[in-house]
């Protein structure tokens, strides 16, 4: 479904240039829940505003399905750390906020609204305002809003990051129902190897800047998954072992940047 083919991007700024990421190629399926990580300041959250559409690479191309991204779409979302909830809104009213920006009529979403917050938990609290929420409340909607259209592929920019331990792990079990009720593909960028390994299905190491594919890991663990029941499982900790030591490790040298922008291809 999503495709990046030689992606690189480089920053322009006083001092000189600031090159983010180089030369990625990824391939994520359909359904598919792909885990990113790697050091601080190495290019993950660029590579997801990239894959969004709000922001063009230095060369190489983004496809999704087929098609070039060179600008956002209504059928991909993109949640970061904090919730961004409008504070004079309610959490309903929250939720319903891009059928709006869309133009559509908020009674044909209405029901789905509260189905979805019923679905992470927040039933009954349709009508209280985001003060009134807890933070781990306040992000349960904001994913809630990012479903409201159904999206194809949803772009998770470390959510939960701002959370206490249980909270994150609470949210990342409804996350992880949530991709196995709805198939979304999901690419989900996160500081945390716990995290990854129990939602994902392949782990992307970057290395430090610039930002390089060092290794991909599958995940080969039985769903649902939850870090009470599974943590004792061999293939959790080999995983998580694994990762915890190409990160740890030094990186190799990066590979030159590409000498040309890569050829669009017409399909996937």
């Amino acid at each position: 479904m999503i495709e990046l083919a030689g992606v690189s991007r480089t920053f322009r700024t006083r001092t000189g240039e600031i090159e983010a990421l180089r030369n990625i190629d990824l391939t994520v399926a359909t359904g598919e829940f792909v885990a990113v990580i790697g050091r601080s300041g190495c290019g993950k959250s660029t590579l997801l505003r990239i894959v969004s559409g709000l922001l063009a690479p230095t060369a190489g191309h983004v496809f999704i399905d087929g098609q070039e991204v060179t600008k956002p779409r209504k059928d991909i979302s993109l949640i970061f750390q904090r919730a961004a909830l409008m504070p004079w809104r309610s959490a309903l009213d929250n939720v319903l906020l891009p059928i709006e920006f869309l133009g559509q009529k908020r009674s044909a979403y209405r029901t789905r609204a509260h189905e979805l917050l019923e679905l992470v938990g927040l039933g009954g609290f349709e009508s209280r305002l985001p003060h009134e929420l807890s933070g781990g409340m306040q992000q349960r909607v904001a994913l809630c809003r990012s479903l409201i259209q159904e999206p194809r592929a949803m772009l998770m920019d470390e959510p939960f990051s701002a959370l206490d331990a249980l909270t994150r792990e609470e949210l990342s079990v409804q996350l992880q129902r949530i991709h196995m009720e709805n198939s979304a593909t999901i690419v989900f960028v996160t500081h945390s190897i716990d995290e990854a390994v129990l939602l994902a299905d392949r782990v992307v190491v970057l290395s430090a800047r610039p930002g390089v594919v060092r290794e991909i890991v599958p995940v080969h663990i039985p769903r649902p998954r939850t870090l009470g029941r599974t943590a004792h499982l061999e293939e959790v900790a080999r995983t998580s072992a694994s990762l915890h030591e190409l990160l740890v490790s030094p990186d190799a040298v990066p590979p030159p940047p590409a000498s040309a922008r890569p050829t669009a291809r017409a399909g996937m």
